[in-house]
Formats: structure tokens, sequence, C-alpha cells
């Protein structure tokens, strides 16, 4: 097999404007595991999972693990068709893990505020959907 050509990450604050990031108190595969049952115990539909890691070896480079769920729910859909069906755009929701060169794990996401609460009839959506993904990501905080 050919060698494949490191992917260097470049160093970047954890999260940006538009953006959400958790540190998780777990390994890589705890995190996915933990996540992925989140999702499950929400009554949310797991569209697809995505394995970025794979992919880029496909292509010939490397990078550390990571992970990306996409989900949602039609009760969502039907809303966001109902009020302002240009956010259908905005749909699914997307979660990427990722193990980041120091060998910590963080969860990362669009804000869904910034994402949906510029359209028309959505904002309080949009703020369902914030607390939505933050419950999710309270399942990385640890030990309670």
């Amino acid at each position: 097999m050919d060698e494949l050509t490191p992917v260097v990450y470049a160093r970047q604050p954890l999260a940006i404007a538009g953006q959400c990031a958790v540190s998780s108190a777990y390994d890589f595969e705890t995190t996915v595991s933990r996540v992925g049952k989140a999702i499950a115990d929400a009554d949310l539909r797991l569209i697809h999972e995505i394995d970025p890691q794979a992919q880029l070896r496909k292509g010939g480079f490397a990078i550390e693990p990571t992970h990306q769920f996409l989900f949602f729910h039609p009760r969502f859909m039907a809303r966001i068709l109902g009020a302002d069906p240009r956010a259908a755009i905005e749909t699914p929701l997307k979660f990427t893990i990722m193990t980041l060169p120091d060998g910590s794990v963080v969860l990362r996401y669009a804000d869904p505020v910034a994402a949906f609460g510029g359209y028309a009839g959505l904002a309080d959506l949009a703020g369902e959907l914030a607390g939505l993904c933050a419950r999710l990501a309270e399942s990385l905080s640890g030990p309670h």
C-alpha cells in the first residue's frame, strides 16, 4: 500500500462564531459511542454516519480519528417547511467528533441559532435546536 501523507492540523481556537465546541472527558471511541447513544435516546433519526479518516485514507491522506453524525427528526423538518422552506438547506444537524493532535477529543457543531435564527419564523425553533444540541453534548462531560 502507498504511504499516506499526514495532514498536520492548523492551530485554531476551539470554536468560532456560528460554531459550538465541547471538549470530551472521554477517549475517541467512547465519545463516538456516547454521542450515538445520546442521539438515539433523544428520539432523533440518525440519517448517516461518516468516517472522514477512512475517506481521506482513500485519497492518500492520514488524519487523526474523526467521526460525523448527521441527524434530525421529521417533526423539526415539518416546522421548518411550514415557516420558511429556504431553511431546509440547514438540515440535517451534524456533529463532528475530532481527535486533536494533543490527543484530546472535541465535539463540534454549527450553532443552530446562527444557522436557523435568520429565517422567517424560526427563531424559536433555532433556540430549541440549540438547547437540544447542548443537551446531547452534555453526554461528554464525564461521570456525574
